[in-house]
């Protein structure tokens, strides 16, 4: 912190020179920016605070000086430096390391922001009464300089949190917003993770599995939350037509909950085998869903409950992009992709492109043709994507003379052109 005070003092005393306003930025062009991403790059570190400070004494511009303006008055001065330094500054932690399933309880119950729970290697299997069928709970807020963390102690051999049975309760409910789930195996409950009017919540590198009905839901108006790199497989044991791997939202015809999840993004998640139902499913009155760079492994689908494809999209304005596709001869598959107007003004407006998908044949089990989108009634745009039969090579979908082979939509744009 001394390092810190004596560069904001520095800039204090340069700063005799009175802000300066976005008319004197002639050098600087805004682009689509990260709060303290002065520089470009990706990420908030010292370079930015170090452009930021050249620039506060006249020795240079800013690439993105609107990331740079945190109280959004349309200058940089030295408040706005102070934030940035707050920003990158290293953020004091309360690490918590647990052993077994008393002391996750306690840990989750009493978590604070800035705290870092830290699981020994093992099993957590919970125990004692379930409130509202939720298991293990977190429900405290943590901040975006100060997420609550819980994770793997060994990221190699990582910890297992486990409900009683598949019949039943949620293993792992986070109520709270910013958290970081990483690095942590989820099993053997009728649902693995649930979010519930958590916003900006992160599950990275998660493995759920064996789980009653789904392995992840977004529910409750969850809003601007992460599930990276997350493994799940064989969802829906007891009940298929709703094991879905990743759940958004809710349906119409559920009460008790706020349907607004928007802004959620999944992404580099592997899906299957054994997931029951569609790989993600995206309900009405949800926005903004991005849905990037997953695999998915069709085998074990159903077909209950009218799963008959990887994804299933109901809200308005999801991205679809650069995803592969794997039917391995499960018969209940199809179509890869399908858009769905549940409600009025709904499902609408999907943007799809970049994907692959292995069909393994042109004709599906009820003899009609294997589209790559069945969207009736829905708006979307598509580019950029590929499809392959029999024989597993594959081939272009994009001219648009070939629309009804490949794409059962009304409403079909072709885009990226």
């Amino acid at each position: 912190m001394n390092l810190i005070k004596k560069i904001s003092s520095f800039i204090i005393a340069s700063l005799l020179v009175s802000a300066l306003n976005i008319n004197n930025m002639a050098d600087a062009f805004i682009i689509d920016n990260i709060n303290g991403d002065v520089n470009a790059d990706g990420e908030v570190t010292v370079a930015d605070a170090i452009m930021m400070q050249n620039f506060l004494v006249g020795n240079g511009s800013l690439i993105d000086w609107k990331a740079g303006d945190f109280n959004s008055d349309d200058r940089i001065d030295v408040f706005d430096f102070c934030i940035l330094i707050d920003k990158i500054a290293p953020q004091s932690k309360n690490s918590v390391y647990v052993k077994d399933t008393e002391e996750l309880k306690s840990a989750l119950a009493n978590a604070q922001a800035g705290d870092e729970i830290i699981l020994a290697e093992g099993e957590y299997i919970y125990s004692g009464s379930t409130p509202k069928g939720h298991m293990f709970t977190g429900e405290a807020d943590g901040t975006e300089t100060k997420p609550i963390i819980i994770r793997s102690e060994n990221p190699a051999n990582p910890s297992v949190i486990s409900g009683i049975t598949v019949n039943k309760n949620y293993a792992l409910t986070i109520t709270g917003d910013w958290w970081e789930v990483r690095n942590i195996k989820v099993t053997n409950a009728s649902k693995g993770i649930i979010l519930d009017n958590s916003n900006h919540t992160k599950l990275i590198n998660c493995e759920v599995y064996n789980t009653g009905a789904e392995g992840i839901h977004f529910r409750d108006n969850s809003s601007y939350c992460l599930a990276d790199s997350c493994l799940i497989y064989d969802t829906g044991v007891i009940s298929p037509g709703y094991g879905e791997g990743i759940y958004v939202g809710s349906a119409k015809s559920t009460t008790g909950y706020g349907y607004n999840c928007d802004y959620n993004t999944i992404s580099g998640c592997i899906f299957g085998a054994g997931i029951t139902a569609e790989h993600i499913d995206i309900k009405e009155y949800t926005t903004g869903t991005v849905i990037e760079n997953c695999i998915f492994n069709g085998m074990g689908i159903s077909g209950e409950h009218y799963s008959k494809s990887f994804v299933n999209i109901k809200g308005n304005d999801c991205i679809i992009r650069n995803c592969t596709g794997y039917r391995n001869g499960c018969e209940k598959i199809t179509r890869a992709f399908e858009s769905n107007q549940v409600v009025d003004g709904w499902g609408q407006n999907t943007q799809v492109y970049g994907n692959k998908v292995y069909m393994d044949t042109a004709v599906n089990v009820n003899g009609g043709k294997m589209y790559f989108l069945n969207a009736w009634d829905c708006t979307a745009t598509v580019w950029d994507n590929y499809m392959a039969y029999e024989d597993g090579k594959l081939f272009s979908i994009d001219n648009e003379d070939d629309h009804w082979n490949y794409y059962n939509c009304d409403k079909l744009t072709y885009g990226g052109k």
